[in-house]
C-alpha cells in the first residue's frame, strides 16, 4: 500500500505537468516525508478545467463526527472501493490526480523477534517523471469549528506487480497520462474507471533501499532518498524496529502499515 510519499515538485511544475488550467493555490510545501493528515498537491476537473489545489491525506467522509477517522484512511483498496461507505460516493463522483516524486514500502525481515525488522524502499518511475496516483476525494464540515470545509483525500491501491511483490502485496494505483481524462470525468462509465485500477507495468517503476531515518516523520530531507547498499545493516535495530504513524487501507478493519 502506500504509507509515506515524496512530493516536492512546486506549483509552477505542477502546472506544466499537467497543463493545468487555473489553480487554487500558490504551493505547496515540498516535502520528502509526507505522512498522514499532511497537506498534499491534488488535481481535480473543476467547470471542465484541470485544477490544482491541496487536499490533507487521509479521507474524513462527509458524514464522520470529527476529522480523527482521516488518519485511518489513507489508503482504499480499488478493489471493493466500490462497496465501503466511506468511499462509494468519492469514487463515483469526486476523483483526483495525487501527484508524487514516488513512494516508500517497507520489507519485513525476519530476524528473529516477534515483530522483525521493517527495512524501507523507494519507488519511482524509470522514467523520471512524476508519479501520478489515482485518488478520490471528500468535501467534509466542521460543525463545531464554525462550519469550516475540510477536504480530504485517499489514494487508490491495488495488488503489487512484480517489481514490488518481493517486499509488499500492495502498491498505489499509478496512472498514465493518457488514463488522467477518463479517471477525472465524473460522468465516464465506471466500467472504463475500473479498468484504470492496475498494477503498473514492471518496466515503469524501480525501487531501491533507502535509511531507516525515512521511519520517523520528524526527519524530511532530501537525504533520504539517497540510495543504501542491500546489505548495508544502516542503524541498529533497536532503533528501527517501530514506523511512526501506521495507518490502514480502508478503514478500520485494518491497523497496521505492513
Amino acid at each position: 500500500m502506500c504509507g509515506r510519499y515524496v512530493a516536492t515538485t512546486t506549483a509552477e511544475g505542477l502546472v506544466k505537468f499537467f497543463v493545468i488550467d487555473d489553480r487554487q493555490v500558490d504551493d505547496v510545501p515540498p516535502s520528502y516525508n509526507v505522512a498522514p493528515t499532511d497537506p498534499v498537491p491534488a488535481v481535480v476537473r473543476y467547470d471542465g478545467q484541470m485544477v490544482l489545489t491541496e487536499f490533507r491525506w487521509g479521507l474524513v467522509p462527509f458524514w464522520a463526527k470529527d476529522r480523527s477517522i482521516g488518519a485511518r484512511m489513507i489508503n482504499a483498496r480499488s478493489e471493493t472501493v466500490t462497496e465501503k461507505k466511506a468511499f462509494a460516493e468519492s469514487v463515483e463522483q469526486r476523483r483526483c490526480l495525487l501527484p508524487a516524486d514516488g513512494f516508500y514500502e517497507w520489507e519485513k525481515v525476519d530476524d528473529g523477534t516477534k515483530r522483525g525488522r521493517r527495512l524501507p524502499w523507494f519507488v519511482r518511475r524509470t522514467d523520471g517523471n512524476p508519479m501520478v496516483y489515482a485518488g478520490i476525494w471528500s468535501s467534509w464540515r466542521d460543525r463545531e469549528n464554525d462550519n469550516t470545509r475540510l477536504l480530504t483525500c485517499s489514494v487508490l491501491t491495488t495488488s503489487a506487480n512484480e517489481v514490488l511483490s518481493p517486499i509488499h502485496d500492495r502498491m498505489p494505483v499509478v496512472l498514465e497520462r493518457e488514463q488522467w481524462e477518463t479517471w477525472l470525468d465524473p460522468q465516464a462509465d465506471m466500467g472504463d474507471v475500473r479498468e484504470l485500477l492496475a498494477p503498473a507495468p514492471d518496466d515503469a517503476v524501480e525501487r531501491y533501499r533507502v535509511s531507516t531515518r525515512v521511519n520517523s516523520v520528524a526527519n524530511n530531507s532530501p537525504e533520504l532518498l539517497e540510495p543504501l547498499a542491500e546489505d548495508d545493516q544502516d542503524l541498529p535495530a533497536s532503533l528501527v524496529t517501530t514506523v511512526d504513524a501506521e495507518p490502514a487501507e480502508d478503514d478500520a478493519e485494518q491497523t497496521s502499515l505492513f
